[in-house]
């Protein structure tokens, strides 16, 4: 998702230390675990592979580079650790018909018109948010509504907002703070005026 992506380059930035000999150590290859659990038909373009999990091919994208010398991934369980490990013990880099399948997910999601956000929280947590808004949640939240249409991303949205005097996007004042520290460089004020307008009409 961030290798052509034009805020991260991911592809120009690998190609600058390709260029220079120098080793490369991937964070976060699952964004978040954002890439585990796809919409239908992006699942489906995995599934028919019958091969791994979704973690497990963009775990295999990041690694099937030629300077590649480590991909660090963050788990939550003994599951995703087994299913990591399986697809790294005698790694095989993506087949061409699985990069195929790759780029066509990746194609589902920037169809999809979905917000970047990889939950890392530096923006409330190196910054705090004046007004208290948890923005990668709300970002999550509008997500699951654009990505699944549930009924129940509204009652998300609400959700995150109780307890602890948590600002609504609306509350925004633009101080700008959270932009500054953002590693994907994600226009966040811009993005809380969307989450705004989606729920709280």
């Amino acid at each position: 998702m961030d290798y052509e992506d034009s805020t991260v380059e991911s592809r120009k930035v690998y190609e600058v230390c390709e260029k220079h000999g120098k080793p490369v150590i991937v964070m976060e290859p699952v964004k978040g675990g954002s890439l585990v659990n796809l919409p239908a038909d992006a699942d489906k373009i995995f599934r028919d592979l019958n091969g791994g999990s979704n973690a497990s091919y963009a775990i295999r994208f990041a690694a099937s580079f030629p300077n590649m010398a480590m991909v660090l991934s963050g788990m939550s369980n003994m599951e995703q650790m087994q299913d990591n490990l399986t697809a790294m013990k005698d790694f095989v880099p993506l087949s061409d018909k699985e990069m195929t399948a790759v780029h066509k997910v990746c194609d589902i999601f920037r169809n999809l018109n979905l917000i970047p956000c990889t939950s890392c929280r530096y923006c409330i947590e190196e910054n705090e948010c004046p007004r208290g808004i948890r923005i990668p949640d709300l970002f999550s939240a509008l997500n699951a509504h654009e990505a699944f249409h549930n009924w129940n991303t509204g009652y998300y949205y609400e959700n995150i907002l109780t307890g602890n005097g948590h600002g609504k996007a609306s509350e925004c004042i633009k101080c700008g703070k959270c932009e500054k520290v953002c590693p994907q460089h994600l226009n966040i004020r811009e993005l809380l005026t969307q989450v705004a307008g989606v729920f709280e009409h």
